[in-house]
């Protein structure tokens, strides 16, 4: 039976995912991200992590290639784990592995304690806002941000709003209508997957195929030529409920086709 998010508890799904080891299906779209951030030349002025979750990974991955970091999840309770982070003195263990990971994903011969420590510095210095926010409205974060983030940054989080591949559809014209004309915009969502587990209960998943997402890119203004999307294996998380993941990027194309 899928549960309701109304019986979702943040630290179970740290717990599920994210508390002993950088599990291989992290591993790859970490690196997927990197390299797309590594790829743009240049720093982003405005970011975002829609969905954040109660994670840092994906910030802290971030960190370094944008002048400032926004974080937003529909769940306060997630918002509170990442804000008692980013609050946190450098001897916080929770995300070091993690941190390590991404050093040496970016080539660096020394991941050790302290450049592990100046990362998470940079982190905390970077991410400016902590916002509660509802991918199911047109405008998520309010007027004011329609076409406000040059990059925006989502994880397995508008694929696990619903069953239903439409709301997943419906969600991410709402949250990309954020990202301004020529913006850089990455997503990583289960692949197939109708139910994910997170502690002893299992969530909804959008049943996405790679072709679900390239059209649903397609149909919110991304530039068809910028668009990647590819499927990462992971059979051993079928006892998680999938057995791969999506992971995508393009750019917001700098003129809207007519319809």
């Amino acid at each position: 039976m899928v549960a309701d998010y109304s019986e979702w508890r943040a630290r179970d799904y740290f717990q599920t995912y994210y508390s002993e080891v950088v599990l291989p299906d992290e591993q790859a779209v970490l690196a997927y991200q990197i390299d797309v951030l590594r790829a743009a030349r240049a720093r982003f002025g405005r970011g975002l992590e829609y969905g954040c979750g109660p994670t840092l990974h994906r910030a802290i991955a971030a960190s370094k290639y944008a002048f400032r970091i926004d974080m937003a999840d529909w769940l306060a309770d997630n918002l509170a784990e990442a804000r008692e982070w980013l609050c946190a003195d450098e001897a916080n263990p929770e995300w070091k592995r993690f941190t390590k990971y991404v050093l040496s994903c970016e080539g660096s011969a020394r991941a050790d304690l302290d450049n592990v420590l100046r990362r998470e510095a940079l982190t905390r210095k970077v991410v400016r806002g902590l916002y509660v926010s509802d991918a199911r409205l047109k405008q998520p974060l309010g007027p004011t941000r329609d076409h406000f983030y040059d990059l925006i940054i989502t994880g397995f989080c508008i694929d696990a709003i619903s069953s239903d591949p439409a709301m997943f559809r419906r969600c991410l014209r709402n949250v990309t209508s954020m990202l301004q004309p020529g913006g850089t915009f990455i997503i990583h969502a289960l692949h197939q997957c109708q139910a994910y587990k997170c502690g002893d209960r299992m969530f909804p998943g959008s049943n996405l195929t790679i072709d679900d997402m390239h059209e649903a890119m397609m149909e919110v203004g991304f530039a068809p030529s910028t668009i990647d999307a590819q499927v990462i294996s992971c059979p051993d998380n079928r006892v998680y409920g999938y057995t791969g993941i999506l992971t995508a990027s393009g750019r917001k194309a700098l003129k809207q086709r007519r319809s």
